[in-house]
């Protein structure tokens, strides 16, 4: 009887541990960026392990965080599940600026704002999928991806899907020294 107890809960903390690599198995967006994003031709590049990929809903902004560090070359390239989200998906990276707001309180604690700059925007840029940069210093940044969806079709009515993949894809290697 001991032996079946015993038993019983070591199956039962197996299946527990089974259960995260279950859950992970059954999302089919988990490694869609290692597997649909075009990895840079130049071999330099390692893969970043903040890359990433995700369900998306259509029209909706979605935003990865991430960190970038001094003296590093960076890839950012996107790929996504084309039949649901669309032709193009709209693309930014922007830095987001934590300031003070003015003097300290008269409890000496100074009050601060939250402020955003757009370093890259793929509207500008032919609705690119992918950029390249070298990092001056490091700093806290967001992928910010909007997706279109694709245009609804008549024959289609009742079979509007409206979530699908996007991967995003983060390469990088230490910036070249150049020059003397």
């Amino acid at each position: 009887m001991q032996r079946q107890i015993m038993f019983r809960k070591e199956s039962f903390a197996i299946a527990l541990l089974c259960l995260p690599l279950t859950l992970v198995a059954q999302n089919p967006c988990t490694d869609f960026h290692k597997f649909n994003c075009d990895r840079a031709s130049d071999k330099r590049f390692s893969l970043n392990g903040q890359s990433k990929s995700a369900s998306v809903q259509v029209g909706q902004e979605t935003e990865l965080n991430i960190i970038i560090y001094r003296g590093q070359d960076y890839r950012i390239s996107i790929c996504h599940d084309e039949k649901v989200l669309g032709d193009q998906l709209a693309v930014r990276l922007v830095e987001k600026v934590r300031s003070p707001k003015g003097q300290p309180g008269a409890d000496g604690r100074t009050e601060y704002e939250e402020s955003e700059k757009v370093l890259w925007d793929n509207t500008e840029h032919e609705m690119a999928h992918e950029v390249e940069f070298s990092s001056t210093s490091t700093k806290r940044i967001a992928v910010e991806i909007v997706a279109p969806g694709v245009p609804e079709d008549p024959k289609d009515k009742g079979k509007v899907l409206d979530i699908g993949c996007v991967g995003i894809l983060i390469e990088h290697m230490p910036t070249p020294q150049t020059g003397f």
